[in-house]
Formats: structure tokens, sequence, C-alpha cells
């Protein structure tokens, strides 16, 4: 059964990509909610989706990395694509929270959780044939 279930994961890309992507998930809501709880009094919310950006992407991008894609190019050029990837959606992030937060006072924390689950699942063509495109199985 492990090795039936290795095999599997070893030949589908799409189903690595789905459980990395579900970590990531995870970690960039986590880094969103942390972020928000402890800067919110401070920084503007903007400010707070940046920082957690930030965090979730090198996440994101050291998984992908090795989990999914198994890429042994330049790790230096792989990591600025990725963010030329990520860029779009984090701009497409940072209006979604300024209509839906900050006018329309909706909640930051449920509004964000949308907004990572639709992000994480239109990055994996954005990586696949982009950030990762000379390095998949």
């Amino acid at each position: 059964m492990i090795v039936r279930l290795l095999a599997l994961w070893n030949s589908s890309m799409p189903l690595r990509f789905l459980f990395v992507g579900g970590w990531n998930f995870v970690f960039g809501y986590l880094a969103f909610v942390g972020s928000y709880w402890l800067l919110k009094s401070v920084l503007s919310d903007w400010l707070i989706v940046l920082i957690s950006y930030v965090l979730g992407i090198t996440n994101s991008f050291i998984t992908h990395r090795r989990l999914t894609y198994r890429s042994h190019g330049c790790w230096w050029w792989e990591y600025i694509r990725f963010y030329v990837v990520y860029g779009g959606q984090l701009v497409l992030n940072v209006v979604l929270i300024a209509v839906f937060v900050t006018w329309l006072s909706w909640n930051a924390y449920l509004t964000q959780l949308g907004i990572t689950l639709f992000l994480t699942f239109a990055s994996y063509w954005g990586h696949k044939i982009y950030s990762f495109k000379e390095n998949h199985d």
C-alpha cells in the first residue's frame, strides 16, 4: 500500500501540487492571521497583506520547488519568476482587501480566507507554465 501511494505521489504533479498547495494555503492564511493580529494597530491593511505575502511566497517557493516541481534549476531565477507570478495576485489581493475590508467593513479573516483559496488554485498554472517551466517531471 505504501509503495503504491509513493508511486502515485511520484507520478502525479497535480497531486503533489494539491498536497503542497494545501500546506501553503494553511501557512499563507496563518501568516496573514498572525501578521494582522500582531500589526493591525500599527500598520495599514495593505502593509499587513504585503508582509504575509512575503512570508507565504517564500514558504511556497521552497515547498513547490522541492516537492511539486522538483526543480534543479537556478533557484535565484526561479524565485524571481515565482514572484512575477505572484505579483499579479498580490495586486489583486490588496485591491480586494481594500474593497471588502477597508471600504465595505467585511470580516478581514473570512475575506482573506476566500481570496487565499482562489489564488492557491490559480497559481498552479502560472508556476507550471512560467516559474518552473523547464523543470517538470
